[in-house]
């Protein structure tokens, strides 16, 4: 006869957990606090050593002409003061930023993926596409501190430098909406064209070199091509070039496109942008292409699988 097995048995365990009942603050707050914390991982706030460094030195290197500009304003007045003009500052700087974009973007977006958390965040109410969005705002909004704010500085540091501060401000405030206009397009152009390149990195090196590489890359084979091709097609070709679109905004802005001379196709990008003989509002719109075109393909990107 065999002995019958017990019936199964269980025990009920209370451990006090209970469902939230707090405020849901959904998705905006969740896309907010995404930017934030991209933003302040920008500039190693919350991170180790070397990402502070890297970054705060390159905004330190950005702020060296304002602030040559604001000592030297201070003590040496003269009657038209001007070491940098508002319209060259960020032709100055150039290798600064691209170099900026390439160290930010490779962290913001190469960390989560390397690390396997974009899992995690699309887990919350943050869709994909305002993930991708918040990354191009938060590298747009720290090129601010090396565009903008220098500008600023630069400008009060002209006003010092004048034998009458006021009525060198009064003269020169229109380059106050020029420099700001200027630099939110340069900020988001570089921004999205920076996010693009480090998503499809799949290491720290590739994205560093990948952002360089298509902001200087394009620039000197773009400006070979124009100097070597005679052809007037060859303007065209300008627009494969940030650094040529970016340029050209800048000056259309200060309304300080140069003149074109005999040499002007085998000079500087500034003056290869003015033997293209676009219009000059062509520039700006071509900088807001870059930038939405360039938007609309990292958005694409992370509605894929990473």
């Amino acid at each position: 006869m065999t002995t019958p097995e017990p019936a199964p048995s269980g025990a009920i365990y209370d451990l006090g957990y209970q469902g939230y009942e707090g405020p849901r603050l959904g998705r905006l707050y969740a896309l907010w606090s995404l930017y934030l914390l991209s933003l302040r991982n920008a500039f190693g706030i919350g991170r180790g050593a070397l990402p502070k460094v890297l970054a705060f030195g390159l905004v330190v290197f950005a702020f060296t002409p304002a602030v040559v500009t604001l000592i030297v304003g201070a003590v040496v007045p003269a009657d038209d003061f001007e070491i940098f003009a508002p319209r060259d500052y960020y032709g100055i700087i150039q290798f600064i930023l691209v170099i900026f974009v390439a160290a930010i973007a490779s962290d913001l977006v190469g960390n989560d993926r390397r690390s396997r958390t974009l899992a995690l965040y699309f887990s919350r109410p943050i869709e994909r596409d305002d993930y991708a969005l918040a990354k191009i705002a938060a590298l747009s909004s720290s090129l601010l501190a090396l565009t903008v704010l220098p500008q600023v500085v630069m400008f009060a540091g002209n006003a010092l430098g004048a034998a009458n501060g006021l009525d060198w401000m009064r003269d020169n405030v229109d380059d106050v909406p020029r420099f700001v206009a200027s630099g939110l397009i340069l900020c988001v152009t570089f921004g999205a064209v920076g996010i693009l390149v480090a998503s499809y990195a799949e290491r720290r090196a590739f994205a560093l070199i990948s952002v360089v590489a298509i902001f200087f890359v394009s620039l000197t084979v773009v400006g070979i091509i124009i100097s070597e091709i005679d052809s007037d097609q060859v303007r065209w070709s300008l627009f494969l070039s940030p650094l040529h679109v970016i340029d050209g905004s800048t000056a259309y802005i200060f309304d300080a496109i140069p003149q074109v001379d005999e040499f002007s196709r085998n000079g500087e990008p500034i003056n290869q942008v003015a033997w293209a003989d676009f219009p000059g509002y062509i520039w700006p719109l071509a900088s807001l292409a870059w930038a939405a075109l360039a938007s609309a393909i990292v958005v694409r990107r992370f509605r894929g699988s990473i």
